[in-house]
Order: structure tokens, then sequence, then C-alpha cells
């Protein structure tokens, strides 16, 4: 009957009311929780079908949570700069472990207070873990191999736990060096100009680079470079990669001993030396007789004066104008346009020498088209460069780094950016080179495309992460789980993980959080409106209650 329909229709009211007031209990609740999303419950007649045109049938109403998972929360900043928003569409992926199968207990979230644990792993504040692609050292998402490939975004595979605490120091070869000065027109042919450069070698070690500019005539000028301390050889070379200059040099660390022997190959055939302090060899080689009172610089007087000797090497006197010893007691060796045939120096065998860390090595012989035809660089009338034949330098080094190569840029054809010549002094007018000394850890930075890079003490940064935005055809439709995370559901679609700000992702923002969507205001207009719902409900029950009295008095 409509009384009892009316009682129960009021009941679903009660039951409705109720639901509605424990989501804006949740709602107030997580007013202050990192990227919640508020839920209403929104309400819908139950209708019970009618008896007849006559007669109404009450039914009541249903309810139904609505979580607006899309709405974007307002940023707040933040100083970590592991605390990540996105602005637009998207959700971190996160998961339940540090370490998993790629498979298993993943998880998307908004919720961006990440923070690193014990074991340098981000994590939020619920406990969930930020996945990421590793990358290396060009950006590039790479496998478990370390191979570069390109993740397929509808499965989990090569995502990995984002870890801080594993990223050692660095040191940052150097790859290119850009010089700009002014070469003075006036300079006097054979005139030469000289600038000390710091490089830095794979090791982290400053290397001194000796840029030595000479005037070959009038707007032209060559250019050699003297080794560093501890580099065998030093080659410049043209675009065609052509050998325009070579050097290399010997230094004595230590004064040899007795009996040590070293090797030149002088193109024409090899030559044995060895030290002998008292006058005398014992292994046949040309003697290097020195004083051991004059200690290693007197060795190294001794054997330039000795290498440079034509009839004691039996060598072609053409080959013998290569070394010279300079003021500080280092050997020189220049390659000449005018001698064919590279020299090969085998200094392994004596301790003092400190190229002898470069084992066997060799100062190359140059090509065809070089310094004596063409120079390094050429100026026209106006004293503007019109033409640079040195494009690059090769360094051997001998202290256990990898060699040097560096590209050289001095300008631009045709305009005063780097090189030129005018009636002045000799001025560099700027030195640019990258690389870097060794250098700690000190912290990471994340871009809006979600790559991670981390920050050295030395200035270098090296990308080592890339955060993926996964996005979903209809994010309202995502299961809700404890911990402000949510799951795949038939409703809500596939997954597609996205580079951040791109096809329809958003952008990763660093060192903000998305506060909550919840609007206090509304929450207690809401909380009072369901407080007069809920009484008028109340109120329906207990006047069916009163008319059923008044049916059972009847009979009375």
């Amino acid at each position: 009957m409509s009384i009892y329909g009316a009682m129960f229709s009021g009941v679903s009211g009660l039951n409705a009311n109720s639901q509605a007031l424990g989501a804006i209990a949740d709602n107030i609740t997580n007013v202050n929780t990192i990227g919640y999303k508020s839920t209403e419950v929104r309400f819908q007649t139950l209708v019970t079908a009618q008896a007849g045109l006559n007669n109404y049938a009450p039914g009541g109403v249903q309810q139904r949570p609505f979580a607006a998972i899309d709405v974007q929360g307002l940023f707040q900043s933040s100083t970590n700069a592991t605390d990540l928003g996105i602005s637009g569409d998207g959700f971190f992926v996160v998961n339940e472990n540090s370490t998993h199968d790629g498979a298993t207990g993943f998880r998307f979230t908004r919720a961006g207070a990440f923070n690193a644990d014990k074991s340098g792993y981000l994590r939020n504040t619920a406990g969930f873990y930020l996945q990421g692609y590793r990358t290396n050292s060009q950006g590039q998402t790479v496998d478990s191999d370390g191979q570069s490939f390109n993740p397929d975004p509808t499965v989990f595979t090569n995502l990995e736990t984002i870890r801080l605490n594993n990223i050692g120091g660095t040191a940052n070869a150097t790859e290119k060096l850009t010089f700009g000065a002014n070469l003075p027109q006036g300079a006097a042919n054979g005139d030469t100009r000289n600038t000390t450069i710091q490089v830095y070698d794979s090791l982290g070690v400053a290397q001194n680079l000796q840029l030595v500019w000479s005037k070959a005539s009038n707007n032209n000028w060559d250019l050699a470079i003297r080794p560093p301390s501890q580099a065998a050889t030093a080659v410049l070379k043209t675009a065609d990669d052509l050998v325009y200059a070579a050097a290399g040099r010997l230094d004595f660390d230590a004064m040899p001993t007795d009996g040590q022997l070293m090797t030149i190959n002088y193109g024409t055939g090899v030559v044995t030396f060895e030290f002998n302090s008292a006058g005398t060899t014992t292994h046949g080689g040309v003697p290097i007789n020195f004083a051991t009172v004059d200690g290693a610089s007197g060795a190294a007087f001794a054997l330039n004066a000795r290498i440079n000797d034509a009839t004691a090497v039996g060598a072609d006197p053409a080959t013998t104008t290569r070394f010279s010893l300079d003021s500080a007691g280092h050997i020189l060796i220049n390659q000449s346009a005018t001698v064919d045939g590279s020299i090969t120096i085998n200094a392994t065998g004596v301790a003092g020498i400190r190229q002898a860390g470069a084992l066997s090595f060799t100062v190359s012989a140059l090509d065809t088209m070089t310094a004596a035809t063409t120079a390094a660089v050429t100026f026209d009338g106006s004293g503007i460069p019109q033409n640079f034949n040195v494009k690059s330098l090769t360094l051997d080094l001998n202290n256990g780094a990898a060699d040097l190569d560096i590209d050289l840029n001095f300008g631009t054809v045709d305009q005063a950016d780097g090189l030129v010549q005018f009636e002045s002094a000799y001025n560099p007018s700027f030195i640019d080179t990258d690389g870097a000394a060794f250098g700690q850890f000190s912290g990471v930075t994340i871009s809006e495309t979600g790559l991670v890079t981390a920050l050295f003490e030395n200035g270098d940064i090296r990308p080592i992460f890339q955060v993926p935005v996964a996005t979903f055809p209809n994010p309202n439709g995502l299961g809700i789980n404890t911990g402000n995370v949510y799951n795949q559901t038939d409703f809500s679609g596939l997954f597609f993980l996205r580079t951040a700000g791109s096809g329809g992702a958003g952008s990763v923002q660093s060192s903000v959080l998305e506060s909550s969507t919840v609007d206090i205001a509304k929450e207690f207009t809401n909380m009072i409106t369901t407080q007069r719902a809920y009484s008028a409900s109340a109120k329906i029950i207990s006047t069916a209650d009163e008319m059923l009295d008044e049916l059972v008095r009847i009979k009375r």
C-alpha cells in the first residue's frame, strides 16, 4: 500500500543521504591530501511500476558516488625538486614495490610528493614508488642491456623504480673548443703568438693545451699544438681528416737507470738507445751518456743531442731536424711538411720517461695538403677570415685516460665572430670549452617532458630517467584504491604511456604539488542540505508511522 511505500521511500532517502554525508566527510578530511579528487554522491529516482493509472506506487531514491578524477587541482609551490605535478591530463605510474617483475603491482596516481627513501628510491607519501625508463647520456630510453629502444606504450616492460643514490660522480671529457682572437696584422713572418687553454680528459684531469699561432705570410697564419705534459702526441686535422700538424713530447720525471733502453723508428729504420751514466753500454744500443749529478734534465739533454745526431744513429739527416729541447728540459717532436714518414717511439723500457704510459706511440707524418701549401686560417684584405683549414684535435694521453678528440671552432667564414686580423695586439677575445673535472652527484632537475637529469658539483649534467605519463579514454572510470591511487578498469579503457606534453598527455611540473580539488565552502553547504534532506526523509517515516497508527485505531 502507499503508506508502506512512502515509508520505504523515506528509508531510501535516509540511506542515500547518509551515503552523501559519508562522501562529504571523506572530502573534508582529505582537503590537504595531495592529488585528492573530491567525490560527490549523485541521486537518481527509484521508480516502481504503477499498478494502474489511478494509483501511485512510491519508489524512492538511489545514490551513485562520482569522483571527478579528471578535474585539475591547483598547484602549490615546493622547494623539493622531486615534488611533481601534471599540468593537464594523465597520471604518474607507480608500483607497490621498489623492485618488480614488470607486470604486477602497478597503479596510477596524481599524488606527486616523491622523496628518496633510505635506498634512494623515489616514493610518495602513500609508499608507492615512481616508475620511469632509464636513459643514456643523450636522453634516449634504454633497456636493461643499455640498448636504446622505443618503449611500447601499452605495457609496463622496462619500467623501473627511479633511484638516485646509485648515481656516482662524473668527469666530462672536453669535446668542443671555441676560440676567438685578433691575430696582429703587423706581425712579421715567422712571429708566433701563444695561448694556453685548459681542457679535461675522461678521468677529469685538467690538461694545459697550448695553441701556437705563427704568421706564414700576409693574411695567412699557421697553427701548431704543443702536447700537454700528460700526452704523448697531439694531431691537428682538417675537415677531410687529413693530418695538418703533428707533434709529440718526451718528459723525464726521474733520472733513468743504467741499461734502460728506448727505440725510435725514424721511418728509415729502428735505432735502439741505451742510457748509461758510466760511459759504457751493456746491450749494444747507441749510448746516451749523462752525468748522474745532472739528474733527469742531464739525461734529457744527452738524449736530445744523440737522437738529432744523424751520424750516430745512421739516419737520413733530413729526419733528424724534428727534435728540440725547450728551456724546461722537455724534448719536443714536431713533424715537418718537408719530411716524409712518421716517427715511432717506444719508451716503455725507461720508467723515468713520463710518456712510457702511452706505450709505443707514433708522431704521424703530415698529409700532402698541409701547412706548406695551406694555412690554418686565411684572411681577406679587411681582416675577415676566408678559410679555416683546421677542424679537430686528437691527444694521445699517457695517464690512463681515453684519447681526447676535440672539435675546433675558430669562427665563421666571412664573419668577424672568431679569429680576425687587424692592426692591433694579439688579444684572445673568448675561449669556450666543454668538459669538467670530477664532481659528486648533487641533485636532479625534471623537465616538462619528464626527463630526469642528474646534476653534479662540477656543473656537469646527465639525463638518467624518463618519466612517462599514463592517459586513459575515460579517467573518471578508474578504480579507486587506498593511498590515493587508481587502477585500470573496463570503464576507464586501456592505459597509454606517453611522453609528457605530447599525444594529449599533460606536462610534468617540478617543485610543485597538486592540491586537493575539495572546496570547503561547497562541502559545508552540501552538508547542510544533506542534513536537511536526511531530516525530511526521517519525517516521512514518522508521518507514515502516525498514519498507520491512525489506521490501527479505526478498529478500536
